[in-house]
């Protein structure tokens, strides 16, 4: 659920010696560098083509060696997240208007799909406490990159802050869409899980354009951000929250720490997990930024008549309008699944919605609990409280310990040597959400605890 590059070490390297390659670098450098003297490559070696049933038949006997979410138990998170999503959710978005939505270029036939965008709209701005929402973005990451996007353009500023705390492959990609901008990223630490205003002040600057802190942070803490707001604001910066949407039910939202700008990803509401897509991407503002956001705008508004009415507002912002003067390449948006999210948070409401929350932070505690009664298991940031994700460090390597769970039925922590470095190679990011069972739970301690030899 990390990783979903679907090529192994070995088949990269089966494809090089190939084509006579020694790396992926010389792949994609001019055909003059890449090529081997001798001109294109033998590809004899690769034999006959097949029929396609042979085709068919080969990709169903691999499709069966995946082992899929609902016959396993789900302890990982790390920006996927297994709940509960009610039966009438697909049943709903499967009806023919959602499921074919495209853009509503004509508003007079359109009416019902531009009101749903205006509810999701709506929806979301509300669940983060800001003024309004785009009609969605393609994910998290380009939500969050969009985010930085827009407070470069409104600071004409040249450094970006990011927390340490944000997702790691969030900050990749923000930084793939700085690359060539002349624009630097600078990453402030955490502190035992918590971002201090006092490290951000050491970053700022003239240059800066704006912090983005993350709520929960990629290790399950939840951060805290007294003060921020006007520290940056003070400056001259942006603040920008990228935050998980199921936790706000129970934590303050970006608004009430004065965000400018927030951001998420909307796979926690009421998407599958789909081996890692398509999301959603989420993005809130200000009412100040709305000419600066990216992507639609479905507005309400009345005809000549004075009836109430639905349309796309502020379009010139589109690429395929503006060209050049455009404020993004984004034309276009997750309707689909934006609809899908909205169907999930009518169906459980406001109350519904805090009660999946509350369960997810009371399993993950339990299960936090139950680790830590394993002799050799402890948790990291201790000091700090986490919300349904934490690290716990373990007497052995994490890996080892994650292939014996996958083995008994279980996907469990995400091991985070690979990730964050050798120093984390016997920590493990554990997540437990609202369908998460108490025998689950206890089952999977013992097996952690089998495993360690304390059994």
């Amino acid at each position: 659920m990390a990783d979903f590059i679907p090529h192994t070490a070995a088949e990269t390297r089966e494809m090089l010696d190939l084509l006579g390659l020694e790396g992926l670098d010389d792949l994609l450098s001019v055909y003059a560098q890449s090529m081997p003297a001798s001109g294109l490559p033998d590809l004899s070696r690769l034999g006959e083509g097949c029929d396609e049933r042979t085709l068919l038949e080969w990709f169903s006997s691999r499709a069966k060696r995946n082992l899929h979410a609902g016959r396993a138990v789900v302890f990982r998170g790390a920006g996927s997240y297994d709940h509960f999503i009610p039966a009438a959710v697909s049943s709903l978005i499967g009806r023919g208007e959602f499921l074919t939505s495209y853009t509503p270029y004509q508003p007079e036939a359109s009416q019902g799909l531009l009101q749903a965008i205006f509810e999701f709209q709506t929806a979301i701005a509300r669940l983060y406490g800001m003024d309004l929402a785009n009609a969605s973005l393609y994910d998290g990451a380009t939500a969050l990159a969009e985010a930085v996007l827009v407070a470069i353009r409104e600071t004409e500023r040249s450094v970006v802050l990011l927390s340490e705390g944000i997702d790691p492959g969030c900050r990749a990609v923000v930084a793939t869409y700085l690359e060539g901008m002349s624009v630097r990223v600078r990453t402030v630490p955490l502190e035992s899980g918590r971002t201090l205003p006092a490290s951000i002040a050491e970053n700022l600057g003239p240059d800066v354009a704006c912090f983005v802190g993350a709520s929960p942070t990629f290790l399950g803490t939840v951060d805290r951000f007294d003060g921020v707001a006007e520290l940056l604001h003070g400056a001259g910066a942006l603040f920008i929250i990228h935050a998980n949407p199921h936790t706000l039910a129970l934590l303050r939202s970006p608004g009430e720490w004065g965000a400018d700008l927030a951001t998420g990803e909307g796979q926690p509401l009421g998407l599958p997990l789909s081996s890692g897509g398509p999301y959603l991407g989420l993005l809130t503002a200000r009412k100040k930024f709305v000419r600066r956001i990216p992507g639609r705008l479905a507005g309400l508004t009345r005809d000549r008549e004075g009836r109430s009415c639905f349309v796309l507002t502020l379009q010139a912002r589109e690429q395929h309008i503006r060209r050049e003067k455009a404020n993004s390449n984004i034309c276009s948006n997750e309707t689909l699944l934006a609809l899908q999210s909205l169907v999930y948070l009518a169906l459980l409401g406001p109350s519904g919605l805090r009660r999946a929350a509350s369960g997810s932070w009371s399993n993950a505690h339990d299960l936090c609990r139950g680790l830590l009664t394993v002799p050799g298991v402890s948790l990291v940031n201790p000091e700090t409280d986490f919300f349904h994700e934490f690290v716990v460090e373990l007497p052995v390597a994490a890996d080892s310990l994650s292939r014996h769970l996958l083995s008994k039925g279980v996907l469990g922590g995400l091991p985070l040597g690979e990730l964050m470095g050798p120093s984390w190679s016997r920590c493990m990011l554990w997540c437990a959400t609202e369908i998460r069972t108490k025998s689950e739970i206890a089952q999977t301690v013992e097996l952690v605890r089998e495993f360690l030899g304390f059994r």
